[in-house]
């Protein structure tokens, strides 16, 4: 079972304080992040600001320091979990690192900057590097044909910007203003910690780093589309990507377990309508699955295709929606599809990164959810559930790129 204990006294601190059961591991993890609202004057900033506080004065010193003392895996990273965009630090150390010794590294990271600043040197340095990084995603067509779909389907909320920032900002960020951006982290932003090991008191003292109030945030709603908005781009790769989003209804257990389920059903594992139908029965995609956007109502598919195929993919796709919706599912069918999303949260207990992963999008969601009571979810959850779940979908945008010399047979 994954589930987490929290540590905090009884009004909201600014720092939040999570355990997770992790005795059976041969590591302790120490996860602590910015909770920050993705904003596009931040988003790029935010970036940047993992890439030079990992990489700093001395590139290699840091990691350098965390092998050489711990044995240990460290990193700072940016993590982009529905419309939040977290500021991630992580420390995984073997057993016999004392929690103390974590917490001087720990603090040590995050609070040298304070005293030494941002060189122009540095800042420019990883500028650079965060801008080549930016421009080689369009090279990996999937991931950027997903990015576009997201963009669109969720334009007008926070979900639509980047965590990863955007390369035309980059040029407007100093190492003075880098700075007076991340002292305004420290003092206001809100703070989660996760630590999967055994249990230890003295991480408590990470509170004292962070007093005060979060500052205030507001998120916008999603926006329902009366009409689906069709886009096309080009692209020089030889093989399309379609993408189909949707926008779903969410809001409380049985209809986010449903979701999950609908999800699993139509395109979450090899076994799936779409991958048995589309790709096995009728030869029309290379590739294809169903995912949900992480903490968010928006549902999407993806395939790899002939361009000249789209039309009947979108067709074939709607037609099995529709088809459930009247007729319904098997209870064959569901059974199947619950057995293989069980295996796939029990496996998170044997993963310190799939359990801290797990509590996370469950403490940003405001939730105290544990693998077994979702598991149980799953189990109670109906064919007439599902159906439901599939009758509140609205699809939104189909985005499909492609080669140029495909644009007339697409058409």
């Amino acid at each position: 079972m994954v589930a987490m204990e929290k540590c905090e006294p009884k009004y909201e601190p600014r720092c939040r304080i999570f355990f997770a059961e992790g005795q059976k591991f041969r590591t302790n993890l120490l996860v602590l992040f910015f909770d920050l609202p993705l904003k596009r004057e931040t988003a790029t900033k935010t970036a940047l600001l993992a890439e030079v506080l990992r990489q700093g004065e001395d590139p290699t010193g840091a990691a350098r320091q965390a092998e050489l003392l711990f044995g240990a895996h460290w990193d700072i990273s940016v993590v982009k979990k529905g419309g939040r965009q977290l500021l991630l630090f992580s420390l995984e150390t073997l057993k016999n690192v004392e929690t103390e010794e974590m917490l001087a590294f720990l603090r040590e990271r995050l609070f040298a900057p304070m005293q030494n600043g941002f060189t122009e040197k540095t800042v420019e340095r990883q500028k650079k590097i965060l801008r080549q990084k930016l421009e080689n995603q369009r090279d990996d067509k999937k991931t950027f044909a997903r990015r576009r779909a997201l963009e669109e389907t969720a334009k007008g909320t926070a979900l639509a910007i980047s965590g990863d920032g955007y390369a035309e900002d980059l040029e407007e960020i100093s190492a003075e203003g880098l700075l007076a951006f991340y002292r305004e982290l420290l003092e206001t932003a809100r703070v989660k910690v996760f630590f999967c090991g055994e249990k230890d008191e003295a991480l408590l003292s990470l509170r004292q780093n962070f007093k005060g109030k979060a500052a205030a945030e507001e998120e916008a709603a999603p926006i329902l589309k009366e009409k689906p908005h069709f886009l096309r781009e080009e692209t020089d790769a030889a093989q399309a990507r379609l993408l189909l989003g949707f926008l779903g209804d969410v809001g409380n257990s049985t209809r986010e377990t449903a979701l999950l389920l609908l999800n699993q059903l139509l395109g979450g594992d090899p076994d799936s309508f779409l991958f048995r139908k589309l790709r096995e029965e009728d030869g029309l995609c290379y590739e294809i699955k169903s995912y949900r956007y992480p903490l968010s109502p928006y549902f999407f598919v993806q395939a790899g295709i002939r361009a000249e195929d789209a039309k009947r993919v979108c067709a074939e796709l709607l037609s099995c929606l529709e088809e459930w919706k009247k007729n319904g599912i098997s209870k064959e069918r569901l059974d199947h599809a619950k057995e293989s999303l069980i295996r796939e949260y029990t496996a998170l207990a044997d993963s310190p990164w799939g359990m801290v992963d797990f509590l996370t999008e469950q403490a940003l969601q405001g939730k105290e959810l544990t693998t077994e009571r979702l598991l149980r979810q799953i189990e109670r959850t109906e064919a007439a559930d599902v159906v439901r779940a599939a009758k509140h979908f609205r699809l939104q945008t189909v985005y499909l790129l492609q080669g140029k010399e495909r644009t007339q047979d697409a058409d």
